[in-house]
């Protein structure tokens, strides 16, 4: 485990897990939030974690740990891609469904911003959401994440045309305790 939060770990993203990742992303909430369409078969879901094994410089990849748990669980994903021309990454999470409205995404989100913000040093980190997805929102903005803006019929949510909000994540707003700092410098 690299980095803990109260109730949540980041650790790394792992060959070992790649069933249970694909068994994640084929949830029906997972697939209508990312705006997919179709399932995907768990071979292609293997040669796409060889692709992301080795395109290690354009993205932070964790696995989501609930460490409330003896020992500590798999729960889920999170993922910036990194565009370090201008030192901003595109923020994506995936949490099994019955990890879900616990707090763990919400420690897992701000864990991945500390870790973007303090190790890897963006500027930014972005995300687009399907407006429908309230839940999500609200748990982005508990997170550090601020709303920025709405792009129209931009995706499909539960087959209908819907916008997609546009939120984003600054150092400068990034508030509380960092557990990245703390590992660095228990002094602060």
């Amino acid at each position: 485990m690299w980095v803990r939060g109260e109730k949540a770990g980041l650790g790394p993203f792992s060959e070992d897990l790649v069933e249970q990742y694909w068994r994640w992303e084929q949830d029906p909430g997972v697939l209508v939030g990312y705006g997919r369409q179709t399932p995907d078969s768990l071979n292609n879901r293997r040669e796409g974690f060889q692709h992301q094994a080795r395109g290690t410089d354009d993205q932070l990849r964790f696995t989501v740990y609930d460490i409330t748990t003896t020992p500590p669980t798999p729960v889920g994903t999170t993922a910036v891609l990194i565009d370090h021309h201008v030192r901003t990454g595109e923020f994506v999470i995936q949490l099994g469904p019955e990890h879900r409205g616990k707090g763990l995404g919400g420690d897992a989100t701000r864990l991945t911003l500390d870790y973007a913000f303090h190790i890897t040093a963006l500027r930014c980190v972005y995300l687009s959401v399907l407006s429908p997805n309230t839940r999500a929102i609200a748990a982005y903005e508990r997170a550090g994440f601020r709303i920025i803006g709405e792009k129209r019929n931009s995706g499909y949510w539960l087959g209908q045309p819907a916008n997609e909000t546009l939120m984003d994540a600054v150092p400068e707003d990034f508030t509380g305790l960092s557990a990245v700092r703390q590992l660095v410098d228990p002094a602060q």
